[in-house]
């Protein structure tokens, strides 16, 4: 009898102690609080890696797409002080284009000379030069999406899903790690913060300077 007795000890000790260290490695994990999201840095600099699977071609998941869709990015790599971002975008091929953006104004450099385009969300690339972080537009990210913190490619995040969107914030700094939708990934990586302005291309800066005053002269008009 009390061989048994203490062997029922033994084992209630070892379920107690499971279950409490079940318990301490439940508690390590971060839990998120407000603010959820971090906002877009007024001073910073980051890149944006895309990723595309087969969904985003075709219903069929195992075909394989090409590393870019024609017109979409590869890497998105953004500078941005204040007001002005400078945008260098790399296609599949290798090839950058750089463009500099203040508001919805979207300035480029071309062979015919400088042009500024209105970014609009129906034109592409322009949606991908939103002043929020690409594809957490208009996304809700909070308490009532939150799934779990796990990891996410090797790193502590916070997962959050919202409608279509899969997301991953990064516990530490709040920021964005990978965000997932409609087959298409797209992961983070900030960088130091740039030491002064970016410099703009003298073309563009002309440009700017031009639509700046003519701006100023419609609105002393009114």
């Amino acid at each position: 009898m009390k061989s048994i007795f203490w062997t029922l000890t033994g084992l209630g000790l070892i379920l107690g102690m499971a279950t409490a260290t079940a318990t301490a490695q439940a508690d390590d994990k971060p839990a998120p609080k407000a603010p959820y999201l971090a906002p877009v840095p007024d001073y910073g600099h980051w890149t944006v890696t895309f990723k595309y699977d087969g969904i985003f071609f075709t219903d069929d998941a195992s075909a394989k797409p090409p590393a870019a869709p024609d017109g979409f990015p590869t890497v998105i790599d953004t500078i941005k002080t204040g007001e002005l971002r400078g945008v260098v975008f790399t296609s599949a091929d290798g090839t950058s284009k750089q463009f500099t953006c203040q508001g919805d104004w979207v300035l480029s450099s071309t062979p015919k000379g400088p042009q500024l385009s209105v970014a609009s969300p129906s034109q592409r690339p322009y949606t991908y030069y939103s002043p929020g972080f690409i594809l957490l537009d208009g996304t809700t990210i909070n308490l009532t999406t939150f799934k779990e913190a796990g990891l996410h490619d090797g790193a502590m995040a916070f997962h959050y899903k919202s409608g279509d969107v899969d997301a991953w914030i990064d516990p530490a700094t709040m920021l964005p790690l990978a965000v997932k939708v409609s087959g298409v990934e797209a992961s983070y990586q900030f960088l130091p913060a740039p030491p002064r302005p970016f410099v703009i291309p003298d073309d563009q800066a002309a440009l700017l300077k031009k639509q700046q005053e003519d701006d100023q002269k419609i609105h002393a008009l009114r």
